[in-house]
């Protein structure tokens, strides 16, 4: 601290303010000192923002106390996969990588170069194959498949592959599917139970389910070979439990619950459903839910056929 600065800081602790004041008055009369700069207006507190996720410890009953929780059957869902479509089918035009994922955030283009894409994308392929072996011609269950996206894929992934496409959706997504002309049959229905699968696939949907068990149990029962199910939630440490998801950033004006599927309690209730395990996936894909029990949490697939 040099000497004049010690001064200055000396004399102004021991003078009262109101003398310091009429100092500065003076000051300021004499030409001797600029006025204070006015201070700007006061700006108001920034709202803490929600967060993406977020955990729901009362579980699916939030569903009766909060209007927020629409779920999927909503129209902005529905025309996002739409305005995203042309976008995802140039994404898989040519030779590039299968680095793509349709669910990309708004006003965003489909990238080819996404890693954990990549993997997930490639496993699906490798499923595929595994399903139609020996086989002329593949009948898939996408359960939860949107517009068909899984379904252009196949037709990239194994060129000449015969599919027998059928894809259980809710109501406005199957009717933005039916308006696109996509191949396949869609229902908003139980329709789907009137045959078995060579290939039943779940992804980024059993955790959407309310009954998650009784789903698993439904699916498996009309898998004639293989169930996949995959981009579902894990809970390593801790039982299952619900979190609410706001992705208003993706383009969908709506909030949904979902769960964080214990992977033990899984692989318990697949054997209940006299399935077995071929085989189990890692993915590149975590989220954080807020006071969750456990976070950050990955997500998994597992390939299973039915036993006997």
């Amino acid at each position: 601290m040099t000497a004049r600065f010690a001064l200055k800081w000396a004399v102004k602790a021991v003078t009262p303010p109101i003398l310091v004041l009429g100092a500065k008055v003076l000051l300021i009369k004499l030409g001797l000192r600029r006025p204070d700069a006015r201070p700007g207006p006061e700006q108001p507190a920034l709202e803490e923002q929600e967060p993406e996720w977020e955990y729901a410890s009362e579980g699916w009953r939030r569903t009766e106390s909060d209007p927020r929780l629409s779920g999927w059957d909503v129209e902005s869902v529905a025309e996002t996969y739409r305005s995203k479509w042309e976008s995802y089918v140039r994404a898989l035009e040519g030779t590039g990588p299968l680095g793509i994922y349709h669910e990309v955030r708004e006003g965003e283009e489909v990238r080819t170069d996404d890693v954990a894409a990549h993997n997930m994308l490639v496993t699906f392929a490798y499923v595929l194959a595994l399903a139609v072996r020996g086989k002329e011609r593949l009948s898939l269950l996408d359960w939860g498949g949107g517009i068909g996206h899984y379904a252009l894929l196949a037709e990239k992934a194994l060129p000449g592959l015969e599919l027998d496409y059928h894809c259980k959706e809710v109501p406005q997504i199957v009717e933005v599917a039916r308006r696109l002309g996509q191949p396949g049959r869609f229902v908003d229905d139980d329709a789907w139970r009137d045959r078995r699968y060579d290939l039943v696939m779940a992804s980024g949907s059993l955790q959407y389910s309310e009954d998650w068990r009784a789903t698993l149990h439904d699916l498996a029962g009309h898998a004639q070979g293989y169930l996949y199910v995959t981009r579902l939630p894990l809970a390593l440490a801790v039982p299952s439990f619900t979190v609410i998801q706001r992705a208003y950033a993706y383009g969908y004006d709506t909030e949904y619950l979902g769960w964080v599927v214990n992977r033990d309690e899984l692989l318990r209730c697949a054997a209940d459903a006299s399935l077995e395990l071929v085989r189990e996936f890692l993915l590149d894909a975590w989220l954080s839910a807020k006071g969750a029990p456990e976070e950050p949490t990955g997500h998994g697939g597992f390939l299973f056929r039915r036993r006997g």
